[in-house]
């Protein structure tokens, strides 16, 4: 058999994305391509349909490893990958909506946050909490041309700004998992997209910040002269077994979030008196309340952080202070809380 001659070039891959209907869509499922829209991706990882091979214990008195003693490990793996996305509401909201379920501006992870059991089951179609995102043109096959990933979950994202980075422009990181096998042999791997979405927003920039609006309140607002600023937000999720093995599918009786969510930050500003006003809340376990806001469109709202350990910065024409933190939520569990509110339009 002689040599295939197709190739793919990575300049051609794009990253779609859709909101599932039913957990985990089955690969044979039709899918409304016009629900599918292309993000404004900057750079990606794929992640392949493989599987790792575990291997039993060596028997006494054998001194290889025989054929027998080798099994893929099904039914036990997630795939994981990331999408960087310049920072506009379609990216943030995308974001918001796969860690922690909310779309809407203001999206707000509270306090009393309950993970959502019946929106991350295997099939449901109880206001799903998936997505279904493809790599146009990443596939293997000339026809088969799609990498198609299902019942995919959002792990956690991060925002950034930094002056010097991305003419200012706000950067959206998304980190993905799936508990069903990246797909590249189904009919949605040959599709080609005919009725195509796009995001379409200008992303937000650095230099748009409101100095009145945009510091760390340790008393009265301090407005930092901020030169970067970076914000995450993660959680573990892990997949539940595997619910059926008769079509080779392996896929997971569902999702389940073990542990709680961490959210944390930093902000880099010139060393100033606005700095200096801060230093008691480098060591008095106080919380204090960061906001990032433009005048408006766009604002991040941390209502009670702890600030960790600052450093200086001495390496260019002037002093800098990295000044990093945690977000926490309100001690008072009986009540609804605003922990982190990203208001974006």
């Amino acid at each position: 058999m002689a040599q295939a001659t197709n190739y793919f070039p990575s300049q051609n891959v794009s990253v779609w994305f859709e909101k599932e209907t039913k957990v985990g869509r089955s690969q044979d499922d039709t899918v409304d391509n016009a629900g599918l829209k292309k993000l404004q991706c900057t750079a990606f990882t794929i992640p392949e349909g493989s599987v790792p091979v575990e291997y039993s214990t060596q028997r006494a008195g054998q001194f290889v490893t025989t054929a027998s003693q080798g099994h893929h490990a099904e039914g036990t793996k997630m795939w994981t990958f990331d999408t960087t996305l310049r920072g506009t509401s379609v990216s943030v909201l995308l974001a918001t909506e796969a860690i922690f379920e909310d779309a809407s501006s203001e999206a707000a992870l509270n306090n009393d946050y309950s993970f959502p059991t019946a929106a991350y089951q295997h099939d449901s179609t109880s206001s799903p909490a998936t997505f279904n995102i493809r790599f146009i043109d990443a596939g293997a096959d000339a026809t088969l041309h799609n990498v198609v990933c299902r019942g995919c979950v959002g792990t956690g994202f991060t925002l950034t700004e930094d002056i010097g980075s991305e003419g200012g422009e706000l950067v959206c990181t998304i980190s993905w998992a799936t508990a069903y096998r990246p797909d590249n042999t189904s009919a949605q791997a040959d599709d080609d997209i005919t009725s195509a979405g796009y995001d379409t927003e200008t992303p937000k920039n650095i230099r748009s910040l409101a100095s009145g609006s945009t510091g760390i309140n340790g008393g009265t607002l301090e407005e930092l002269v901020i030169q970067s600023w970076e914000l995450s937000v993660t959680r573990t999720l892990e997949r539940i077994h595997y619910a059926d093995n008769t079509s080779g599918g392996f896929e997971p009786f569902g999702y389940a979030m073990t542990g709680g969510f961490e959210v944390t930050g930093s902000i880099t500003a010139i060393r100033n008196d606005d700095v200096h006003d801060l230093i008691a809340k480098f060591y008095d376990s106080n919380t204090v309340d960061i906001n990032i806001a433009e005048s408006s469109n766009f604002a991040i709202a941390l209502d009670k952080c702890l600030i960790n350990e600052p450093t200086i910065d001495s390496g260019g024409a002037v002093l800098t202070e990295t000044i990093p933190f945690t977000v926490v939520g309100a001690d008072d569990i009986s009540s609804t809380t605003k922990m982190l509110g990203i208001t974006i339009a």
